[in-house]
């Protein structure tokens, strides 16, 4: 499942990071400000092509900008996919047991 508000926090805190206002950035991906401030919390989701252009302007991979982090390793991509097929009872449980040896 994607966190789209997630996504809204990451486009703020790389906005933030490069010095840039609501405005400018709004510029530059050629949308209004109020939409991209809804993106921002979390109001609106942004559309693929949004996240593309993030993406090329800042330099970074649309999976970091999406989900936080990359899947490139091979047995990282498998244990995600393994997850995914999990019920949400299931899902929770792998949670639990992730968070007591993660220490």
């Amino acid at each position: 499942m994607i966190n789209f508000k997630a996504i809204g926090q990451r486009i703020r805190r790389i906005r933030k990071e490069n010095n840039l206002t609501q405005e400018s950035l709004a510029e530059i991906l050629n949308i209004f400000t109020e939409h991209l401030s809804r993106i921002e919390t979390g109001s609106y989701r942004p559309s693929l092509s949004l996240i593309e252009k993030v993406s090329e302007k800042f330099e970074i991979d649309e999976q970091i900008l999406m989900f936080g982090c990359t899947l490139n390793e091979s047995k990282d991509k498998e244990l995600y996919d393994m997850i995914e097929c999990l019920s949400e009872d299931k899902k929770k449980a792998m949670m639990t047991v992730i968070s007591l040896i993660s220490d």
